[in-house]
């Protein structure tokens, strides 16, 4: 008997849906009060979100929306990158088979659930290793090589197959679970799966490696520069490191969006001249602030509507291949020598709470830092137990590297947070070099595994729970995606094998807590705190809410109230 795939069978196969996930915005961090100066803190300021009140007010199409974008795209080809700057002007272009609900005012910011995007209906689901999709009447843009044609089944296969096996494909990893895909006839797609797999829905609807790009172009010199998709906004002019123009796509499939005839992103690598640019009405709606400049925007634009939401803590990774790594006493005293209090003291007034693998915001999924048992004395400032852990593994002054990018993209908060680590380090006999580098020589190195010593990355907010198997998993195909670690646990492999077949979400509760457990003790990777991260617009933009997710996923809903 067929069935179709409903929110509800998102929520139980996702797992991270609006009620599945108890997703929150904060209003505000706050003290951990911990006794030890940056340790497991609790989870009181952690605030689920609710949706607003959907607007009721009549669309006014037409006009222009700007907005800004942080850093010049490393390119704009998405089967060979996974930079979040490149997914938010991909997102405008390009189409997927799903795509979150987030962004507007009746869906909550980090809500994770999905609609059709190019399927009709949420897909039949006739077994669990069958997903099929009937496909909306779509056209290319009217751009060359394809001229508007019309969008088929071959594209969608075309496309997955590439982000699953393509040998420069980034997503490998993400798509594993995919057997084949299959096209009885040019309206309708079937993916078959390996197994049953429980984000299934969650990588189809997602912002990252899943946008249908066409044969035609997907190989082409200009893919990494130009953008041919089905999207609601054609690419009209990218001026690198100066901005990019859309243009409304006449042949929009979502009839009656878009409303705005034109979307600009500005690229403004300097976060002062964003919060410029916006307290002089340059621009209708911004990127993320982080707490001294949203109160700064506050008070220079106290007309203008914002969103506080609570961002995700980023990470140290580091070689656990090679010494003195492999050893995990050596991790778990770099974890001790962080005073993780005191660095939010500097860079975040304060604000936010000891973060860990399974980002803390998740509140039915994730254990609060102060729960992981005896490994949740890790997040505590200990600097005298860490000497004695490194003297403890042979290794009582290290000397490493330390690479990751400049501040132009991830701000300078997340620099200053290297460089305080790095002085507390060397408190406990551990000399950094440090290595920055710009974003799109990061991104391209550095962040694929390409370093020796110690890295630092923030963390996107994790839209599916297998996103532990792309930072820890090491199967028949070596290293995953983002498993920059290097790590090769076989009882890790074991446990996130088995959560991604559990359909029965109590189940894989269960078996997520084990690796949540394990990650405590093993410390492959040391995390910082959550942080506030603001978003503010204009009065006049109207039926907009930006989304827990980097890309405008919903600007195509959005119009001018003026």
């Amino acid at each position: 008997m067929k069935r179709r795939a409903s929110r509800r069978t998102t929520l139980r196969a996702g797992a991270l849906g609006a009620g599945g996930a108890a997703l929150f915005l904060a209003a505000c961090g706050g003290d951990d009060k911990d006794s030890g100066g940056s340790g497991a803190g609790n989870n009181t300021n952690l605030i689920t979100s609710t949706a607003q009140a959907a607007t009721t007010k009549e669309a006014k199409p037409g006009g222009t929306l700007s907005t800004q974008l942080s850093s010049p795209p490393p390119t704009l080809e998405p089967y060979t990158q996974t930079s979040f700057v490149t997914a938010a002007p991909t997102s405008l272009s390009y189409s997927r088979l799903l795509r979150f609900k987030a962004g507007v005012p009746e869906v909550a910011p980090l809500d994770f659930s999905v609609e059709p995007d190019l399927a009709t209906a949420m897909p039949e689901v006739p077994e669990p290793t069958r997903y099929t999709i009937k496909l909306k009447q779509a056209k290319f843009h009217n751009l060359p090589p394809v001229n508007g044609r019309a969008l088929t089944s071959e594209d969608v296969k075309f496309a997955l197959e590439r982000y699953a096996t393509f040998e420069k494909s980034v997503w490998r990893s993400t798509w594993s679970w995919l057997d084949r895909v299959e096209t009885p006839d040019a309206q309708t797609v079937v993916l078959r799966t390996k197994f049953p797999y429980a984000d299934a829905l969650q990588i189809m609807g997602g912002n990252y490696g899943n946008y249908i790009s066409p044969k035609e172009f997907a190989d082409t010199a200009e893919a990494t520069t130009r953008m041919v998709g089905t999207g609601p906004f054609v690419l009209r002019d990218y001026q690198t490191g100066v901005s990019l123009t859309f243009a409304k796509n006449p042949d929009y499939y979502d009839k009656p969006y878009p409303y705005v005839d034109e979307v600009k992103l500005f690229i403004t690598t300097d976060t002062a001249k964003r919060v410029a640019d916006f307290s002089a009405k340059s621009v209708d709606a911004t990127w993320l602030f982080l707490p001294d400049e949203r109160d700064q925007l506050k008070k220079n634009r106290p007309d203008a509507k914002f969103e506080e939401t609570q961002g995700i803590g980023g990470y140290v990774y580091l070689r656990t291949d090679k010494p003195p790594f492999n050893d995990k006493r050596v991790r778990q005293a770099l974890s001790m020598g962080i005073n993780r209090k005191a660095i939010r003291d500097a860079i975040s007034k304060g604000e936010g709470q000891p973060d860990q693998a399974v980002f803390v915001g998740l509140q039915d999924w994730a254990i609060p830092v102060k729960d992981l048992g005896a490994a949740s004395k890790y997040w505590d400032y200990n600097p005298q137990e860490a000497k004695q852990l490194l003297a403890a593994a042979g290794a009582p002054s290290i000397n490493t590297t330390w690479d990751h990018a400049d501040a132009a993209v991830y701000t300078q908060a997340y620099v200053d947070t290297a460089t305080l680590t790095q002085a507390q380090w060397k408190e406990i006999g551990v000399t950094i070099q440090d290595r920055p580098a710009p974003y799109a020589q990061y991104i391209s190195t550095t962040y694929q595994g390409q370093y020796e010593g110690i890295g630092h990355s923030p963390r996107g907010i994790p839209y599916f729970l297998d996103g532990l198997s792309e930072q820890f998993q090491w199967g028949t195909g070596g290293r995953a995606r983002i498993n920059l670690s290097y790590v090769n646990d076989p009882q890790l492999n074991q446990l996130l094998d088995k959560q991604r077949g559990q359909l029965n979400e109590a189940e894989r509760k269960g078996t997520i807590k084990e690796i949540q457990m394990l990650l405590a003790e093993q410390q492959y990777q040391i995390y910082y705190s959550t942080d506030t991260r603001t978003y503010f617009w204009d009065p006049s933009v109207a039926n907009y809410r930006p989304s827990g997710f980097f890309p405008y996923t919903h600007v195509m809903k959005t119009w001018r109230d003026r």
